[in-house]
């Protein structure tokens, strides 16, 4: 396989397992096609809590075994950051932070991932960088399958609240690895690291 090619499906793939701790589990996507920017924007004011996502210091998402060329069962855990929370509809205005803890497996390889599944926990705080008043407890799971998105890591980003603050409402969002994954396919990537944005509509 051509370097770029390999390149954009380590990519691809380190992404979409990366998206276990932002959803916790997923399925197989669906056909891809843009939103329209007009949609997104109206969709963005009208958001329950908006956060920035990062893995910070010491943090990682793990896989056992190494996510390599051959497809198999990857199991995966980890955690990350949530900053910078806004509430453009006003309604959880309190949450300033969080922490997200993710466990999980899937059907894994370098080019692709597929049938994801386990659960992911987020802690949410009323000061910046985990500060202040513990503000609840919100349970993701994800949609049963893909949604439409800008790339096929998209579609992993998607899903339900189904206890805790926030229960019953949507949550999507991108997320990119900040590692080097670009070695996937020569001896393997045993984490990932990355950043992004989770929504909660």
């Amino acid at each position: 396989m051509p370097a770029v090619p390999r390149l954009r499906a380590a990519v691809v793939s380190a992404t979409a397992v990366l998206a276990l701790f932002a959803t916790g589990a997923t399925s197989e996507a669906g056909t891809q096609t843009a939103v329209p920017a007009s949609a997104a924007v109206a969709a963005a004011s009208k958001a329950t809590l908006k956060c920035s996502l990062r893995t910070g210091p010491g943090q990682r998402i793990t896989f056992s075994p190494a996510v390599t060329s051959t497809p198999r069962k990857i199991s995966a855990r980890g955690s990350a950051n949530l900053d910078s929370c806004t509430s453009p509809s006003g309604r959880q205005s309190r949450i300033a932070s969080g922490r997200l803890t993710v466990k999980g497996h899937a059907h894994a390889s370098c080019s692709r991932a597929t049938s994801l599944r386990g659960r992911a926990t987020v802690t949410w705080y009323s000061g910046p960088n985990r500060t202040g008043r513990v503000m609840g407890r919100s349970v993701l799971r994800p949609a049963p399958r893909g949604t439409r998105g800008y790339t096929p890591a998209d579609s992993f980003l998607t899903g339900t609240i189904t206890s805790g603050r926030m229960a019953h409402r949507a949550f999507s969002g991108t997320a990119v690895p900040t590692n080097d994954v670009r070695r996937c396919f020569s001896s393997g990537v045993k984490y990932v690291q990355g950043r992004g944005t989770l929504t909660v509509r």
